[in-house]
């Protein structure tokens, strides 16, 4: 009997271990539903086609970030997916000591190390949503005009301290809550692509004077982001079709439109950056059309993923059939679910409009390192 019961106390005390660890996994990690089935690179419509060498890069600068991790740390923080950081740099060191140059080289590599996996959501479905992301550019001053009166703040000190108070609201900055705190970086002469910026989460701001100051995300206010876009019939407003709508709109009716935008109290801070840009979540710069944002509860950074989208129909550009390969380098508050990215299309005309009207549907299709096993959470059954 006094055996017996010396067992139940085991079986207590490894119960009570075993309900400790489910519980930090369920503060650690934000399991999202999503299944990952093993397929083939010849399944992968277009892929023999693209332009390998240019993701192979991408993936190359994500490197810099994965061999900075210990051998055995979580490549992830956020999510099971991806196992440790060694699986990972294997395959960044075997990068390194090669010179590869042509796009077949670079197809063959990313076979030889990947394994591809096509992406399905909680519902077992494998078409999800694509929409796209791009560095804005505006124009502006190093100091206040009648032209360009709109400043760009950095974050005051001590930031966290100061989150989700009402004087810094968005509608308390517009205000003048932080006038006279020495915070502006310059004026811009345009309210409704500054407002944008705040979404986009960086810029280029042109000076008169022909030089370009590349601004970055630096904190945000603590208010949760919420979309203005359903406020727009409130003041009858016709032909918004897409973001460059609204802004266009925002910006012919100035009144209206920072009564719209207040509807949002998030406001966004920024910081100059010296070199190449914007800087990605995973701290390195976004690469045009092939850097991507996906949920970071899912994918790791530096993660290549297979993307069999189409690209929109815009004022200047016609749809048609989007098929390459990106790299995980950046998130978003907006991007969750398994078959759920934003693309970075760069800056300038093109970039600014296919990436205000993307907003279409699409496959998935995720590579991970040969070494590494997929949790059986994440199978299907």
């Amino acid at each position: 009997m006094k055996c017996l019961k010396f067992k139940n106390i085991l079986l207590l005390i490894f119960f009570i271990i075993l309900c400790s660890c489910s519980g930090d996994y369920k503060r650690k990690y934000k399991v999202r539903e999503a299944k990952f089935v093993k397929t083939e690179y010849s399944k992968m419509v277009g892929w023999r086609y693209d332009t390998h060498l240019i993701s192979l890069n991408t993936f190359a600068n994500s490197c810099k970030q994965i061999i900075k991790l210990g051998d055995n740390q979580p490549i992830s923080k956020l999510s099971q997916l991806g196992g440790t950081a060694i699986n990972w740099k294997r395959i960044c060191h075997d990068l390194n000591n090669k010179k590869i140059k042509t796009n077949e080289q670079a197809k063959d590599f990313f076979e030889k190390w990947f394994t591809p996996y096509t992406v399905l959501d909680g519902q077992n479905n494998a078409i999800g949503k694509f929409t796209g992301y791009y560095e804005i550019e505006i124009n502006g001053s190093t100091i206040k005009t009648r032209r360009c009166s709109h400043p760009v703040y950095m974050p005051p000190k001590n930031l966290s301290q100061h989150q989700r108070k009402s004087h810094l609201s968005h509608s308390s900055i517009n205000n003048g809550s932080l006038k006279g705190k020495n915070l502006e970086i310059l004026w811009v002469d345009n309210y409704a692509r500054l407002y944008f910026m705040h979404i986009q989460g960086s810029g280029r701001i042109k000076l008169n004077d022909g030089r370009l100051i590349r601004l970055g995300y630096a904190g945000q206010n603590g208010f949760e982001y919420k979309s203005i876009g359903p406020y727009f019939k409130e003041y009858n407003a016709t032909g918004i079709n897409s973001a460059l709508d609204m802004i266009e709109w925002l910006h012919r009716n100035p009144s209206d439109g920072k009564k719209i935008i207040e509807r949002n109290q998030s406001y966004v801070f920024f910081r100059k950056i010296n070199g190449d840009g914007p800087i990605a979540a995973q701290g390195i710069p976004l690469t045009p059309e092939r850097s991507i944002a996906l949920d970071k509860a899912i994918y790791p950074y530096g993660t290549p993923v297979w993307i069999d989208t189409s690209l929109p129909k815009t004022r200047n550009y016609t749809d048609r059939k989007y098929r390459r390969l990106f790299i995980t380098q950046d998130t978003g508050g907006a991007i969750k679910g398994a078959i759920r990215g934003d693309i970075f299309f760069g800056h300038g005309k093109r970039g600014e409009e296919l990436a205000c009207y993307m907003n279409n549907k699409g496959r998935q299709y995720a590579l991970f390192p040969k070494s590494v096993k997929i949790p059986s959470y994440y199978q299907t059954h």
